[in-house]
């Protein structure tokens, strides 16, 4: 392997871990609760009441025992003010509990009014970092994935397996990866020709998708109009101001949800044509 080669983990070239982690809906990584725990942790450490080095101080006081209260449902007088003890009562919840409870309590303390804009920012910072199915906007936390790109990538990763066609697959798999790392018009890329391996299957001599999609017409196996669709789509990142011929100013304008977007619509569109080329054999 060349120096210059992006090194692929094993994993991720045999198609064990091919999922993004936008696309796992319902998981949150250890990474992510962490980097959650820091972020509560540090601004407790950064508003003790001065004078008193243990205590933190009224506003955030307030925000912790609201915690107290009204999320963890414990008593009011067992509350302290304590900042290593309000930081040890977060700890396991954060780094223990289950997805929804630990959201819920995010949400929770975002929404809060004593609730800092540092703080905030540092948390929905944390979402975009790790790369998480979620993000946080305007103080609620939302998925940027679904279920059905989800299903859509495993489904095709499956398919490509059936019928041997590895080349596809192996494109997916570095879009799922690109997409993993942040490099989203590399991600969009692969999932294109993750497409154009497939349409090479279904004409060998064919240069571009296009001319796969005009033999499936002329079969009778695919709409005009359905074709045209493709092609206005594959467009996208075919003409020259497109993601292949990307310059710096092309990357800035793509990003996660584009990457996201095309991962799950090529992923649907190989099984499409999969399921279409058996038709012309």
């Amino acid at each position: 392997m060349s120096h210059r080669e992006v090194y692929t983990p094993f994993s991720q070239r045999n198609g064990l871990k091919p999922m993004p982690p936008q696309l796992k809906l319902g998981a949150i990584s250890d990474e992510q609760r962490l980097l959650l725990h820091y972020a509560v942790t540090k601004e407790i450490d950064n508003y003790r009441s001065k004078g008193v080095n243990r205590w933190v101080d009224d506003r955030v006081a307030a925000l912790a025992q609201d915690v107290h209260v009204k999320v963890l449902r414990l008593r009011p007088a067992d509350f302290s003010r304590d900042a290593s003890k309000i930081a040890s009562t977060f700890e396991p919840i954060i780094s223990k509990r289950s997805i929804g409870e630990v959201y819920d309590l995010i949400e929770f303390i975002v929404r809060h009014p004593n609730c800092s804009t540092s703080l905030v920012q540092d948390i929905s910072d944390v979402f975009k970092e790790t790369r998480s199915a979620y993000r946080l906007v305007d103080g609620q936390i939302i998925a940027i994935g679904n279920k059905e790109q989800a299903d859509a990538v495993e489904r095709a990763l499956a398919e490509t397996v059936a019928v041997g066609a590895l080349a596809s697959r192996r494109h997916l798999i570095l879009a799922a990866k690109e997409l993993r790392s942040g490099r989203w018009s590399d991600s969009v890329r692969e999932s294109i020709h993750s497409v154009e391996a497939i349409a090479l299957r279904i004409e060998p001599s064919a240069k571009t998708l296009g001319a796969a999609l005009a033999t499936l017409e002329r079969s009778g196996y695919i709409h005009g109009s359905l074709k045209d669709g493709f092609k206005k789509l594959y467009g996208y990142t075919n003409d020259e101001d497109g993601i292949r011929h990307a310059l710096s100013e092309v990357e800035a304008r793509v990003d996660e949800t584009d990457a996201l977007f095309m991962l799950g619509a090529c992923a649907s569109f190989v099984s499409y044509l999969i399921a279409r080329e058996k038709l012309l054999q």
